[in-house]
């Protein structure tokens, strides 16, 4: 049979446990006990990105982690891609999926105990979507509470990319959030294929709107105040929030720079330094 279709996205090494067989996961194991565990969603990001965004977020800054790891002598595993995640307040954009908080926590706590049952000890939960921290917390307590030496950690990296965008980081000084400047531009580094940059529309929250999205104050930035969303059709039409013209692939590789020397610096200080 002729194969002449076009590629879509390519994906590149290193395997994740999807692509791995049985027998390499095996013998990962006799050099590593720990697993990296990507946790994306399926949700409108606006007209010029994929729904997918978030799940290609997550499984991209776990394979960077995972070869930055290798090359310091820290192997792991990159398991299996959550594709879907607490998308609720998405659905009024066609094609959102979403799982309620309880099934989400239940997917990753069997998700873990499968991984567990095959000999892995230390699991870092890694996510595309910051909406699922809550229920990637609540997964991470109940599997540490369920056996006797498993060691899960919750790893938001939004708290060091806030900080890096306050120093200067991409070209917008206003308030990018969902589908903006800086989560383009990580998806043009990536799989530019899938960008069409020329329906991207340009639309900014009012500041007391973005606070509660996005901000300092916010838990996810590192901040102490959480605040439900309700409906993000209802705060933007668009379905993203700022410019995402801005966006270059410059700007995407110096995230997933910050992102992946934050994720390495700790995985390798917990679970490799500390262990030996």
């Amino acid at each position: 049979m002729a194969r002449n279709a076009e590629n879509l996205y390519v994906v590149k090494a290193p395997k994740t446990l999807y692509e791995m067989t049985s027998a390499e996961v095996g013998a990962a194991l006799e050099n590593t006990k720990t697993v990296l565990i990507p946790v994306g969603a399926t949700e409108d990001h606006g007209a010029h990105l994929p729904l997918g965004t978030d799940m290609f977020e997550a499984r991209e800054i776990c394979r960077r982690a995972g070869a930055a790891l290798d090359a310091v002598g820290c192997p792991v595993v990159i398991g299996p891609t959550i594709p879907f995640g607490v998308s609720t307040f998405h659905m009024g954009f066609p094609g959102t999926i979403t799982l309620t908080s309880n099934t989400l926590i239940l997917v990753l706590k069997e998700v873990m105990m499968s991984l567990y049952q095959h000999g892995f000890r230390n699991m870092c939960l890694i996510h595309g979507h910051d909406g699922n921290l809550p229920q990637m917390m609540v997964a991470a307590q109940d599997v540490v509470n369920e056996t006797p030496d498993a060691t899960v950690v919750v790893m938001n990296w939004m708290v060091e990319l806030a900080k890096a965008y306050a120093a200067g980081l991409g070209k917008s000084r206003k308030g990018e959030s969902h589908g903006g400047e800086g989560e383009t531009a990580r998806i043009i580094a990536t799989h530019p294929e899938l960008v069409d940059i020329a329906k991207a529309r340009t639309f900014y929250l009012q500041p007391h709107e973005l606070r509660k999205i996005q901000s300092p104050e916010h838990m996810k930035s590192g901040g102490g105040l959480f605040y439900p969303t309700r409906s993000y059709k209802a705060l933007t039409p668009v379905g993203s929030i700022g410019d995402p013209s801005l966006a270059t692939e410059e700007t995407g590789e110096q995230g997933y720079d910050v992102i992946v020397n934050w994720l390495v610096g700790i995985i390798k200080r917990d679970f490799f330094d500390e262990a030996t």
